[in-house]
């Protein structure tokens, strides 16, 4: 399996001015967003290969992912292709007051343009409750700092502009360019969700968002879960991913194959199932029930001690269970209503796979792949473009 690192390996001495910037480039981009580094000049930036070399970059061995985006981090600070790009403007906030998490930062690349690059959902429960929000509320506050974030990284400079997001970034970035004016909107090249949530059905019916649709581009895994929740968006490209179930959402385990990335023709089975229950269980339920559903599964969450999804082990499950059990804190009405949809939810999962058996239903294709390639493909010396040099 290759992934966006053996991409970066092979094509890294080839800069973006000799071979032109590529949905691979853009899911690296929203990738370094996810890591942190110390004493960041903000006016100025520093470029990769200076981070590097002066170790900005800090270290987080709590992140099961850190390592990968660490190697990622430091080939892209070694290679042609990146090592020039500046970092500018990052900024990470967390708040468990008003239960946001956000971050984000600029990235000038050597082909004239800016890529604004929103994080996703980290390891904290905060970051976690903030996303679960986006079931019943309008906008979260991650959100609002994504469009005032674009507003100011817009007056940085006049370049182009190209928005890059994975998971709860790509909706943020998808978020920030419906909201912004119609002079950044223009600027705006392109805009990349890699399995990012859809909007809620109030902002896909924004006239913002109509100016700015075009420009999307969607990637998601074969099993998609978080890519394909509220209103999504079509056309997407399915990516063949080397995980299974949830774990296909780490973009590492996406397949490249040369410069692209590994396509298939449709969602798997499971995917539609998922989808078309959480889809159906939130139109079933009112928010102010979805609300209460969330309240109640992050007070169980918050009990167990956990600070980062990453310390929900086993061990706290358990602990977990237990205090569901316990009626002592939560009222009967709220119990009743986190019960109701729990089962709700059950239910329309087991309706929705008897009714894909009876009626042999395909899953939902894509308007944007291509065929699976042969599996024997992969193991072949990927072809370079005709004004590429490299064999």
């Amino acid at each position: 399996m290759t992934n966006m690192i053996d991409y970066l390996v092979w094509r890294g001495d080839f800069t973006l001015e000799q071979t032109p910037w590529c949905a691979i480039d853009a899911l690296i981009a929203a990738s370094l967003s996810y890591l942190n580094f110390h004493g960041m000049d903000n006016a100025a930036g520093w470029t990769l290969s200076e981070a590097k070399r002066i170790d900005l970059l800090q270290k987080d061995p709590g992140s099961p992912t850190f390592p990968n985006r660490e190697r990622m981090f430091e080939v892209m600070a070694d290679c042609a292709r990146f090592s020039e790009c500046r970092m500018h403007h990052f900024i990470a906030l967390t708040d468990p007051e008003r239960e946001m998490q956000f971050s984000a930062m600029c990235l000038d690349l050597p082909d004239g343009t800016m890529a604004v690059a929103f994080r996703g959902t980290d390891n904290t429960l905060v970051g976690w409750k903030e996303d679960f929000n986006m079931a019943y509320q309008p906008v979260v506050p991650a959100q609002e700092a994504a469009a005032y974030y674009l507003k100011r990284a817009a007056e940085i400079n006049d370049r182009p502009l190209r928005l890059v997001g994975h998971s709860k970034g790509g909706n943020l970035s998808v978020y920030a360019a419906t909201c912004a004016a119609e002079a950044v909107q223009n600027r705006i090249q392109e805009i990349y969700s890699f399995d990012g949530p859809g909007l809620c059905r109030e902002m896909a019916e924004n006239p913002g968002y109509a100016k700015i649709r075009e420009k999307i581009r969607s990637y998601i895994p074969q099993t998609s879960i978080i890519g394909m929740l509220m209103e999504y968006y079509r056309p997407y490209t399915v990516v063949r991913s080397s995980a299974s179930g949830i774990s296909q959402h780490d973009p590492m385990t996406w397949e490249v194959y040369g410069p692209r990335f590994v396509e298939l023709e449709k969602v798997d089975q499971s995917a539609m199932v998922i989808c078309e229950t959480l889809h159906e269980m939130l139109e079933n339920s009112p928010p102010e029930e979805r609300g209460i559903f969330v309240e109640t599964l992050f007070r169980y969450l918050e009990s167990t001690k956990a600070t980062r999804m990453s310390e929900v082990t086993r061990e706290k499950l358990k602990s977990l269970v237990a205090i569901m059990g316990n009626r002592k804190g939560i009222s009967p009405e709220t119990r009743r209503v986190f019960n109701r949809l729990v089962a709700q939810t059950v239910a329309l999962g087991f309706g929705n796979v008897v009714e894909m058996v009876r009626n042999r239903r395909e899953p939902e294709t894509g308007a944007q792949t291509v065929p699976e390639a042969a599996p024997e493909a992969a193991q072949e010396a990927p072809e370079e473009p005709e004004n590429d040099s490299k064999a």
